[in-house]
């Protein structure tokens, strides 16, 4: 049976050392805050959930949880869960929001959309993230340091990118919380119901006392660059920057979409010149985000070859592509919008209007429609 245990945890101020022991392996996991964070041994348990996923038949921890802790771990892990005793449950009355910061264009778009006293938390991965922590330091944020990305454990749920918030909730104090994620995070964003829109809270951010606040979902990537460069055109060329090194594909999308979308807005912009990749790796139908950036590039400058973006796009595909609008790329799905909870949205839509972003019309939704049609080929899911 496959299990997966945790010991030995020793707590600090600002560190965080505990043991795992897994698939006939003991691994150290380790957490550093920039400041100190008090945190509690149900806390840490949620934390190390998002490790977990489903790829566990049995969850033990050598230390105090709460019943109700352990009972969200079991809703995520969807095994039993054991622990050493059991931890008083501690109520907490959160107030306003908590982003999860990365100092990217999504993070960055949302933190701009959310309400001024949102508080930021980063996590520093190390290594190859390096250029993520440059940048998201210019930032009043809480830095939670770790070297999971040392561990095949970090490949078990998406949510281990929220472990700092859920070991620092109590001194964030957050009612909501946030990870800028945009339409371009799921084709589900595209499909006539989205599932997402009825979402519960994921297990683990409920576990630690939140509510999910998805502020930027009904924005695109192009949504995202629009508000970024209104804001301020050299933080978003900076953030750009931190986003990957030079050579990496990333980092000559991101500088494309930056280009044509400050282009349209009359933005002057600074963008060091950033080598086309020879061959792309991503052929057309195998990456959403990349083929919807494509697509807005070869409607808006009428290059097929979407400056390179992609590789292998069917010729029927892009001369359609040509044809169509997308500027519905440029506003704000209102479906998704249904998302964010109710109290949050009257600030939220006059930040939307004073980033000249508006609800998709008539025409909008026709272009939609056009879209889905269009690589449904690819994206059976969007063939309902």
């Amino acid at each position: 049976m496959s299990t997966i245990r945790f010991s030995d945890l020793r707590m600090a101020p600002q560190r965080i050392d505990v043991t795992a022991h897994h698939s006939g392996r003991a691994e150290s996991v380790v957490f550093e805050f920039s400041e100190p964070t008090e945190t509690t041994c149900s806390l840490v348990a949620i934390a190390l959930s998002t490790l977990c996923g489903r790829a566990f038949e049995a969850v033990s921890f050598d230390f105090p949880v709460s019943e109700e802790a352990t009972r969200y771990i079991s809703a995520l892990t969807h095994c039993p869960v054991e622990s050493d005793g059991t931890e008083p449950h501690e109520e907490r009355e959160g107030s306003g929001c908590v982003l999860n910061f990365s100092g990217g264009f999504d993070s960055l778009a949302a933190r701009a959309l959310m309400p001024s006293n949102t508080r930021l938390v980063s996590m520093d991965f190390g290594g190859r993230f390096a250029r993520e922590r440059e940048f998201f330091e210019r930032f009043d944020t809480l830095r939670v340091s770790t070297n999971v990305l040392n561990s095949p454990l970090r490949l078990n749920s998406w949510s281990m990118m929220g472990m700092g918030a859920i070991l620092a909730a109590h001194r964030l104090e957050a009612k909501y919380i946030s990870f800028g994620s945009i339409i371009e995070a799921s084709v589900d964003s595209l499909r006539v119901t989205p599932a997402i829109v009825k979402a519960q809270t994921f297990p683990p951010f409920a576990a630690a006392g939140y509510h999910n606040a998805p502020f930027a979902l009904g924005l695109s990537e192009v949504g995202t660059a629009k508000v970024l460069l209104q804001n301020d055109a050299s933080l978003a060329v900076d953030s750009l920057l931190s986003l990957a090194s030079p050579g990496e594909e990333k980092l000559y999308r991101k500088a494309v979409l930056l280009d044509i979308v400050a282009d349209s807005l009359g933005v002057p912009v600074d963008i060091p010149d950033i080598k086309r990749p020879e061959r792309p790796h991503y052929p057309f139908g195998t990456a959403f985000p990349v083929d919807m950036l494509a697509l807005y590039v070869i409607s808006k400058t009428g290059d097929l070859t979407a400056r390179g973006l992609v590789r292998d796009i069917p010729a029927g595909v892009a001369q359609v592509a040509r044809q169509l609008d997308l500027s519905f790329l440029e506003q704000v799905n209102p479906t998704l919008i249904r998302a964010l909870p109710e109290p949050l949205r009257p600030d939220f839509y006059h930040k939307l209007a004073s980033h000249g972003l508006a609800f998709y019309d008539e025409s909008d939704w026709s272009e939609v429609k056009r879209l889905r049609h269009l690589i449904s080929a690819f994206y059976p899911q969007l063939s309902d």
